[in-house]
Parts: C-alpha cells; structure tokens; sequence
C-alpha cells in the first residue's frame, strides 16, 4: 500500500508508489448541483466497534462525487504495519472501459472527537488509473495512539473518518475513452474488492455543504504567485523559486482552492525529501520520488534540476552500498581467518595431546613386555593368592 505525507511517503495499497500531482480546474460547487454531480464534496464515515472489528481490512459505503464512484479502503490493525493504512479507491475499476483515467486531490482524516485541532489529516493529489486504482497512506497514525481512549479518536469503541474529494478536469479520461460518468443519484452501493471477495461496507455520509472553496481552502493563507498557501509552505516554495527560476514559468491554473493544495503537496514532498539522507533510500523509494516528479512535471512545474538530484543521489547511495558491502565482506573474511586461526590453534593443541598419549601408550607397552618376562610361572591373575603354599 503503496508512496508524501507531511513526511511519509504516499502508497496505492497493493503497491508501493508516490502521491500522484495532476492538472486541477476550480472546483465551482454550487447549490445548483445535486450531491452525485459535485466536483468536490465531504464524505464522513462513522464506525462503531472498532475494536472488536475482525476483519484484515474494510471499505466504506460507495459515495459518488464528479459522477464517479469512489470508496474507502481502510485496514483497522494496519496494512502489514503498526498503523491505521488508509486509501482512497476507485469503485468500480474492475468494470471501467480500457484506458481509463481520472485526477482527483483528495484528504484523509481521523477526527479527533475531543479536540477538533488534534484531528489527524493528510492530502494529496493522485491520477487514478486502472495500474494505479487505490491511493493512500499505509502508515496513517499509529494504532498506539488511535486505540488509546485518552487521546480522544476512539470514544465509545467508535472512529469518525473524514474524507475531501475533489475532481480535477485538465487530464479527464473521458476525452480520451469517451466514457461519461454513470450518475445514480441516491442509490446507495456496495461492492467488492474487485477479486471476488466481498468486504465489508459501512455507511458513511456526502457533505454537499462541506464541499472545497476558495474562500475556505484560503482562509489564513499568503500570497504566493497569483495564489495562496500556508505561511509553512511559502518559505520552501519562495526558497525553490531563488535557487531554480524556472519551476514555476508554466505553471497556471484556475481559481484559488485546488492550486493551494497542489503547491502545499508540492512544498510538503520536498520538505520529505528534504530531510531524507541519501543512505536512507532505497532502489522503491527512489523510484516512488521520481514518479511524483513526473506527476508534478504534468501541471507545469520544472523540476529538471530535481530530477538532477535524485539522479546524483541514486549514484551515491550505490556507491556508499557498495562501500558498506565491501567492508562487510572484509569484516566476515577477517572473522572467518581468525576462526581457522583458532581452528588451527586447537588442531595444534590436539596433535600434540595425540602424540603425548602415543607416548604414554608405548612406554606402557615397553614396562608390561619387560613385567611379563619376570613374572612367576606358577601364579597367573585368576590364580587364588597362595596356590599350591596352603
């Protein structure tokens, strides 16, 4: 579950890979929209015995946001680690025509239910495919700190999840297939996981009201370009455009809110790399690196010279591999010589033992011949002490 989280790396779940960055439009939600037609909306999702949940993972009830089909996928004790994993999912993939695909800029959350400012939330921008169908983060929140009842996500065995989907046009797949979208308004769905295996699904709720807006998704934000982003975000951002002039000369999108998160995403994957060490990559985190840099690259950023790095970067971790693997080599020849050493040390100590009991055998040997020619001919061992004198 599979790739930047704050600081972790964004992952479809059956494969490890990066957060996908694509084109965005504004997103206009307007009260002349029914909930299935919203470019964006909120989908909140409520669950009750937690706890006592037994199943490896669970989906949510199918919401519908842009036309399109979305769900959960959410992995209560962890994906194969120690933490909430949690996706994002296309419904009906299985079923969707060849070639199809679709951008969305999505967030997860777990809502604190106690204090709303500790509510645990990530976003991230993604183009979703038939390769690539489910996206999020396998190591969401420790599942320490979300099954403590005192930290304030679980209260009354029940977890609330929080999701924002927005849909993004500039890459639509139905310009390339020519699929529309399949509006079902009100019909509530549930499905498989596309292997036959039905899971689990629990209902949740679409929010047209809480949907993305400028005025929302800008609130407390500085200007950056012709747009607006947190204060956090404005200094790498500011600090790329000094070292690398042109990473942003193509970039232009529409409107306030989808941009905003997009260049967030942006800054937040570089403070990621930022504080990766070159001997801390791996041959799958490099390639989920440049994979987001390709997304990024398709809205207009210029990331050549990040492309460089990473590069440069891929050169010196093989290096420094092949350094550690040399010295572990040295290390094990030299404990393997000191064994034979060893070895050696004890064959000597044995040889030596082996010829002082040749020794000690001969000279046994030598006394027993010259005791025998001396001994008495009329006493043998089994003999009665005095035979033939009493």
């Amino acid at each position: 579950m599979e790739f930047q989280e704050d600081d972790e790396m964004l992952v479809p779940h059956s494969d490890l890979a990066p957060n996908d960055p694509q084109p965005m439009e504004e997103a206009n939600v307007v009260d002349t929209h029914s909930v299935d037609d919203l470019r964006s909306a909120r989908f909140t999702w409520t669950i009750e015995n937690f706890t006592r949940l037994n199943t490896k993972k669970l989906y949510s009830e199918i919401f519908l946001v842009g036309g399109y089909k979305w769900r959960v996928l959410m992995f209560p004790k962890g994906n194969n680690v120690e933490h909430l994993s949690m996706y994002l999912d296309v419904a009906d993939s299985a079923t969707l025509p060849h070639g199809w695909s679709r951008h969305a800029q999505f967030s997860l959350a777990v809502i604190n239910q106690r204090t709303n400012k500790f509510t645990v939330r990530k976003d991230t921008v993604h183009k979703f495919s038939a390769e690539a169908s489910d996206w999020g983060f396998t190591s969401f929140w420790p599942l320490v700190e979300l099954n403590d009842p005192l930290k304030g996500f679980l209260v009354n065995d029940t977890v609330i999840l929080e999701i924002d989907v927005a849909i993004l046009n500039s890459h639509d797949s139905r310009k390339e297939t020519g699929f529309e979208p399949k509006i079902n308004k009100g019909k509530k769905e549930t499905g498989d996981n596309g292997s036959g295996n039905v899971e689990a699904d629990i209902a949740g709720t679409t929010s047209p009201e809480s949907t993305l807006s400028d005025a929302t998704a800008t609130a407390g934000k500085v200007r950056f370009l012709s747009y607006r982003v947190s204060s956090e975000a404005l200094l790498l951002l500011e600090k790329i455009r000094r070292l690398h002039e042109g990473t942003y000369v193509k970039f232009s999108m529409k409107g306030q809110a989808l941009p905003t998160v997009l260049l967030e995403s942006f800054a937040a994957f570089i403070s990621s790399l930022s504080s990766t060490k070159v001997n801390e990559l791996n041959e799958e985190a490099l390639r989920l690196a440049a994979n987001s840099i390709e997304d990024f690259e398709q809205v207009g950023l210029d990331l050549r010279w990040l492309k460089q790095r990473l590069e440069e970067a891929k050169d010196v971790k093989k290096h420094s591999d092949s350094v550690i693997t040399v010295e572990s080599c040295t290390s094990a020849l030299e404990v393997a010589r000191a064994t034979v050493d060893s070895c050696t040390s004890a064959l000597e100590v044995a040889r030596a033992k082996v010829r002082e009991l040749e020794d000690g055998l001969a000279k046994a040997k030598l006394e027993g011949e010259v005791m025998s020619r001396e001994l008495p001919k009329s006493l043998g061992g089994n003999d009665s002490v005095l035979k033939d004198i009493v």
